[in-house]
């Protein structure tokens, strides 16, 4: 429901700026503050469901995102609507903080790779399915049915939740939350998450860009502080000790990096060099998130049987070979060969995906578990806001450096296109060596799945 919400909404921005007449610039605070709400949520989150349980993080995520999302159809104004995403963005955050989480507590250690790939699975159907189904909703319903859809969808997930989550064990960590590293970490991300953003349309000197990034570096500063005491700490620094833990989520946050500055300049390459429309350019990005839909069960499959390593370093270095693609599209490009390209990057990304979590899961222990599933929904964000900034501003910076000596237009396109994607081929390429630094698999004593049973039923 929070993917399919997502990719649908991307598709609707146009028309929700014409009826309730705001411009780009305002248009945008849709995405952002659901963005940074959920940047700012997740490990929170992660720490309070370690207290609270599984059945009470679902129940809380499905009534926000359903309120938010009752909300965001009866807005009647673009702050109104930017207010109700807020809202929307705390049961998202929510659901994206748990759900490896869920997944590791159900599943026995020897079938958690084939449990994150099911999840893979659901989050690539619904990309897949929000810009077809979007254009049909906008085609022949005001944009406000967009929102409507998740309420009915919404009410299941709750009474399902209601039903079967109770069945779960209850969780036995009874320690206060202490917010104080909580709130430094979720302003350390929010601000930095802005300079980043900011990056593309402001020079570095410009205060719009260092004054977030200094507020950042500060916050930050101090989640480190707060959280070196043992006696006090919201998420505690130890994981990070775990070289298994911590050099996944860096192979984590590279891929992700990688994969998102493709998709921020993709859409402009095939209207701008290829003169394609909506309807084409969607059909063209749905090859991604279908390759993952398919391979990304089957990956998590042969990671329980194999481990993570091979999986993990041979999905790097296929995404890696996807970025060298990249580099020889150019206004001439058939449609099958970009059809290609599409398919080895998002080949790729479900080989390394699934594995690559699946070995965080199980390199923590039954305690941490919810914290480590929070810690990689936050990796995600991170890799996404970095590498779409990294790769709008760069962007900028080699077309204005190539303007002088191209003056065609969709020349100049693809030279700056192919001289960001070979920073993009430098950052996957740094994946590789970090997937060959960890054991393939968690050592006894870490992790590996849960010891304490489900109880009967689940």
């Amino acid at each position: 429901m929070s993917t399919l919400d997502g990719s649908i909404l991307n598709v609707a921005l146009p028309t929700i700026a014409a009826d309730l007449g705001a411009d780009i610039h305002l248009v945008a605070w849709v995405v952002l503050a659901y963005t940074l709400t959920i940047i700012s949520l997740m490990l929170i989150f992660g720490a309070w469901t370690e207290r609270k349980g599984y059945d009470f993080a679902y129940r809380f995520a499905y009534s926000f995102f359903v309120l938010g999302s009752a909300a965001c159809a009866l807005s009647p104004s673009i702050h109104s609507l930017i207010l109700a995403r807020v809202v929307q963005g705390i049961g998202s955050a929510m659901f994206q903080a748990v759900g490896p989480g869920l997944v590791t507590a159900v599943f026995p250690a020897e079938q958690r790779g084939r449990g994150i790939g099911m999840m893979v699975m659901m989050v690539a159907a619904g990309l897949m399915a929000g810009p077809p189904l979007g254009g049909f909703i906008l085609q022949f319903l005001p944009w406000q049915w967009i929102f409507v859809i998740n309420l009915p969808i919404g009410a299941v997930g709750i009474a399902l939740a209601a039903r079967y989550f109770r069945l779960l064990p209850k969780p036995e960590d009874d320690r206060p939350i202490y917010l104080a590293g909580g709130a430094a970490i979720a302003t350390a991300l929010v601000a930095g998450t802005l300079a980043l953003s900011m990056v593309s349309e402001h020079a570095l000197r410009d205060w719009q860009v260092w004054a977030p990034a200094l507020a950042a570096a500060g916050a930050f500063l101090l989640f480190l502080r707060y959280e070196s005491r043992p006696a006090r700490h919201m998420i505690g620094l130890d994981m990070f000790r775990n070289r298994q833990f911590s050099t996944a989520i860096a192979a984590a946050i590279l891929m992700f990096v990688t994969m998102a500055g493709g998709a921020i300049l993709l859409p402009f390459y095939f209207e701008s060099v290829k003169g394609y429309g909506p309807s084409r350019i969607g059909l063209f990005l749905v090859i991604i998130p279908a390759i993952m839909f398919v391979v990304a069960p089957l990956s998590g499959r042969i990671s329980d049987r194999i481990g993570s390593l091979f999986l993990t370093t041979s999905g790097a270095a296929v995404a890696a070979f996807g970025q060298y693609l990249l580099l020889h599209l150019d206004a001439a490009s058939s449609d099958a060969f970009i059809m290609l390209v599409l398919a080895v990057i998002g080949l790729g990304a479900a080989i390394f995906n699934t594995p690559n979590s699946s070995s965080i899961m199980g390199s923590v222990g039954p305690t941490e578990r919810a914290r480590a599933s929070s810690i990689i929904g936050t990796a995600r964000n991170i890799g996404n806001s970095i590498g779409i900034a990294m790769a709008t501003a760069l962007f900028a910076y080699f077309r204005s450096r190539r303007a002088v000596s191209l003056g065609d237009p969709a020349a100049l396109f693809v030279a700056a296109f192919h001289d960001v994607v070979k920073v993009s081929l430098g950052v996957a390429l740094l994946t590789v060596p970090l997937c060959l630094t960890r054991h393939n698999r968690p050592r006894p004593g870490q992790g590996g799945g849960a010891p304490e049973p489900p109880a009967a039923g689940v």
